[in-house]
């Protein structure tokens, strides 16, 4: 285990290339005005260190680049509204093992046991920021069984819409609440070209579905993301969709394929930077046959009544515009990384002053 704390730039903020594809959201223009009161957003706060550090609230973050780069974002928003807080990375363990042993910490339950309790309670975090699709099976295994079985009457596959996640979860929190979640949903797409579009008579408006391409299913090559689990009776049974061939591939990899014309469509997250970069055509799933859930903070009920609302207030801002543009932050061969990531981020929204050290 480490700490995670806010290292120093140089002279000079990060060199990134335009975000002119991710632009400032409104609500995050509007959301600038509310944690400023119409002044200037506040200034990053030195983070914790020395004895300052065991008073501070631990947040703690298993080790994908992105749950950190979120998790950074929090701290530092935290940090900069004077509730001191240090990112607490786990290497072996996931947001979610780490969300769930905040959830089931023992209560104390007075004087009388607190000797006894004292053994029981996981007092090492007082955050965790984590995915509710997957804490939601960890917590609730049966309910969540029930939540995702298909729905044929409806014609609807087995993904439960986002609230449904956030209530199983929150009925299995029993030391802990869970806060607003992200505004963003994070999900997965079928992605296509202009010219397979073209092609196939698919519109190429915002809201176009996979139903408009999937009765042409059968003459085509369909790559699907290899985090993704076994979608091929998942397109059977939700679209009636049996692809010509299915290829297995990382997303950066199926990006390729397809602007090549090596596959035809290609099935992977739609906050992915390569969507937007390549103009590919996103097909919604409207009949919920892939997953698809948000970041939430969970709390100790320990410190719960004390957290600031700018958790909240974050959260919000973290919409889908926001997720594309810090998934493109750590992406690629000029990735920044979680904390430089964050702080870029905060600032380009106006939620943070620019450090003085960027020159």
């Amino acid at each position: 285990m480490s700490l995670m704390t806010f290292q120093r730039r140089g002279p000079t903020m990060p060199v990134r290339r335009s975000l002119s594809a991710a632009p400032v959201t409104a609500a995050a223009l509007t959301l600038g005005v509310i944690l400023s009161g119409c002044s200037d957003p506040p200034q990053p706060a030195p983070e914790p260190t020395g004895d300052d550090i065991e008073r501070a609230w631990h947040l703690a973050v298993g080790s994908d680049p992105l749950d950190r780069t979120i998790a950074q974002v929090y701290a530092m928003a935290l940090n900069s509204h004077e509730a001191p807080t240090v990112v607490v990375e786990e290497e072996d363990q996931t947001a979610v093992s780490l969300a769930a042993e905040l959830a089931r910490a023992a209560p104390r339950e007075g004087p009388e046991t607190e000797e006894v309790q004292d053994e029981d309670v996981d007092d090492r975090y007082e955050l965790v920021i984590a995915r509710t699709m997957p804490l939601a099976e960890e917590l609730d295994p049966e309910g969540y069984a029930e939540l995702t079985a298909p729905d044929p009457e409806n014609d609807l596959g087995p993904a439960a819409a986002p609230e449904e996640l956030v209530s199983l979860v929150e009925a299995q929190l029993s030391e802990a609440e869970l806060f607003e979640p992200t505004a963003a949903v994070l999900s997965s797409r079928v992605h296509i070209t202009s010219v397979t579009a073209e092609t196939y008579e698919v519109d190429g408006e915002e809201d176009t579905d996979f139903d408009t391409l999937a009765p042409d299913c059968g003459e085509l090559v369909v790559g699907v993301s290899a985090e993704l689990p076994d979608v091929t009776d998942l397109l059977e049974e939700t679209y009636e969709c049996v692809p010509e061939d299915l290829r297995t591939a990382d997303e950066d990899t199926l990006v390729d394929l397809l602007i090549t014309a090596e596959i035809d469509a290609a099935l992977f997250t739609s906050s992915h930077p390569g969507s937007a970069d390549h103009a590919l055509i996103s097909l919604e799933d409207v009949r919920r046959a892939f997953p698809e859930d948000q970041y939430a903070p969970i709390v100790s009920s320990r410190v719960a009544d004390e957290v600031p609302g700018v958790v909240d207030e974050i959260s919000a801002a973290l919409d889908d515009e926001a997720m594309l543009t810090i998934r493109r932050l750590i992406h690629g061969d000029d990735a920044l990384d979680p904390e430089d990531a964050a702080t870029y981020w905060l600032v380009e929204e106006g939620l943070l002053a620019e450090p003085e050290n960027w020159g």
